[in-house]
């Protein structure tokens, strides 16, 4: 079951998701999902969630325990995984996955006129291919937030439109489409 809550303080919300952990699954081994936006919001939630779950009355000996905390991105391609029989680590779009499509991707149209601002920013340390992979891993991370927080630039993207953006940043939609094109397979927020 999916269950959302909002408040305007996050401790509100901790003491909402406490109430709401406190029950015990049907299956004592089912793990519960929180998803959280970083691991410092994760960290602190175990902290607040431990003082509270599993406590003896009068003491701070609380445990918060079998409680996944993942990234929205990734409990999105779990559930389009578990949607589609899939396994969501064989997915090509997990940002472990796409630097390397795209660090050969960025290699081979490094001299494109369309990559150009890309071909600047990389050239400013000539020869360096450390900075061309931490770049790819950098995008692959940019695109699968567009897909976690904005998920209608790449649809747009995917028609052949531009999203919006700015026309410096039009590369990013160019390389997107060659990326899918190579992958082979719809995006998460095409799915």
């Amino acid at each position: 079951m999916l269950v959302v809550h909002r408040a305007e303080r996050a401790d509100l919300l901790a003491e909402m998701l406490g109430d709401l952990l406190a029950a015990p699954l049907d299956d004592p081994m089912a793990t519960e999902i929180v998803s959280v936006p970083t691991r410092g919001v994760e960290r602190w939630l175990t902290q607040r969630l431990a003082g509270r779950l599993g406590r003896r009355d009068g003491h701070a000996d609380g445990v918060c325990a079998n409680v996944a905390f993942p990234f929205p991105g990734t409990l999105v391609r779990h559930v389009l995984a578990e949607v589609a029989g899939e396994d969501p680590d064989s997915s090509p779009w997990t940002p472990e996955r796409l630097a390397w499509p795209l660090l050969e991707l960025v290699g081979a149209h490094l001299d494109e006129p369309w990559l150009a601002p890309l071909a600047d920013h990389l050239r400013t340390d000539a020869g360096d291919d450390d900075r061309r992979l931490s770049t790819a891993r950098h995008l692959a991370d940019l695109y699968d937030r567009y897909g976690v927080h904005r998920p209608e630039i790449l649809l747009d993207w995917a028609r052949g439109g531009d999203g919006g953006i700015s026309s410096t940043a039009r590369w990013q939609a160019e390389l997107w489409r060659r990326l899918r094109d190579r992958l082979g397979v719809p995006s998460p927020a095409e799915q």
